[in-house]
């Protein structure tokens, strides 16, 4: 499916072609964006590698929520922790401490934010997938997460899951 065709937003009546990043080293596929949809939500399609993991963080602007398409998600929001797969839901709510380590055979999410705006962290921060199939990096760099979090909202509270 392809958003390209038209956003029912009045300000932003056409929606750009879907954007392929590297983003330490999960493919991230930008759906929907800020200029997409006038601010409203921002929506990424995400294949993580096995053992792929953001730093525990927290958001101060948007809500997050990730769909697992295929594969699992352990996951850590507030003080519980707990397993996702496969047409669950997690919901990451602003200034919740949340994070994620994708199974042992990787996993597929629909990464939706609201508002719009964190996306684009993705495409600043990653490197254009030409090749989507292999990874330029493949260690995630929590120092440049923590530059880009002032910027888009969020702090960096703790490490990853183990």
């Amino acid at each position: 499916m392809t958003i390209a065709a038209a956003s029912t937003h009045p300000n932003h009546p056409t929606a750009s072609e879907p954007s392929m990043v590297w983003w330490q080293g999960a493919l991230m596929t930008l759906k929907a964006h800020h200029g997409s949809t006038g601010g409203a939500l921002g929506l990424v399609e995400a294949r993580f590698p096995a053992g792929f993991g953001p730093p525990l963080h927290v958001h101060h602007r948007e809500d997050e929520a990730l769909y697992v398409l295929d594969g699992e998600l352990r996951c850590r929001r507030g003080d519980r922790e707990f397993t996702a797969g496969p047409g669950e839901l997690v919901f990451g709510p602003r200034e919740l401490p949340h994070t994620f380590k994708a199974g042992p055979g990787g996993a597929r999410a629909l990464v939706l934010m609201t508002p719009a705006g964190l996306e684009q962290m993705f495409k600043e921060g990653g490197v254009p997938a030409l090749d989507p199939t292999t990874p330029p990096v493949e260690n995630y760099d929590v120092q440049q997460l923590i530059e880009l979090a002032a910027k888009y909202g969020f702090d960096v509270i703790g490490p990853p899951l183990t």
